[in-house]
């Protein structure tokens, strides 16, 4: 197996943890009461989902890729731009939009565990790491973000 192909999906995930995290923050400043509780909540575990990723490119000989960093937050950044029903406000229909990026950002993070784990898990490089743990965190973050995007559906639509 290509440790070249494993830092490549590596620093492709560390990226989309990147722009993940940027995006909570931002909804999550934009959005008081549960909805903002629960993603400063998920905030911490971004970051040492993002500190573990970084290990594990180190324990291949890897690096950051500060280019595909750098593509993830603009990306974040210009998503802010398009037209959700209010040209310079908030609106339901933006959180709705976020909601469902950061929906698909957590199953994302959920397949990226459970590939590694298939494919990894013997490695004796990764023999620390607890995959059902990650894999844990991705689907709890999923199954409550699914649940606060169809509220946030209901009052967008």
């Amino acid at each position: 197996m290509s440790d070249t192909r494993l830092r490549i999906y590596l620093n492709d995930h560390l990226a989309l943890t990147l722009g993940e995290l940027e995006l909570v923050r931002r909804c999550a400043e934009s959005n008081p009461g549960e909805l903002g509780e629960f993603l400063q909540s998920m905030t911490p575990e971004l970051v040492a989902e993002r500190r573990m990723i970084e290990e594990m490119l180190r324990r291949v000989d890897g690096v950051p890729n500060v280019v595909k960093e750098g593509l993830a937050w603009l990306a974040e950044k210009f998503g802010r731009l398009k037209l959700n029903d209010g040209l310079l406000e908030y609106t339901d229909l933006s959180r709705l939009i976020e909601l469902d990026t950061l929906h698909a950002t957590a199953f994302a993070r959920c397949c990226f565990w459970e590939n590694l784990k298939t494919a990894r898990a013997k490695d004796e490089r990764f023999g620390s790491i607890d995959f059902d743990a990650h894999i844990r965190r991705a689907v709890e973050h999923n199954n409550k973000l699914q649940t606060l995007r169809q509220e946030a559906a209901r009052k967008a639509l």
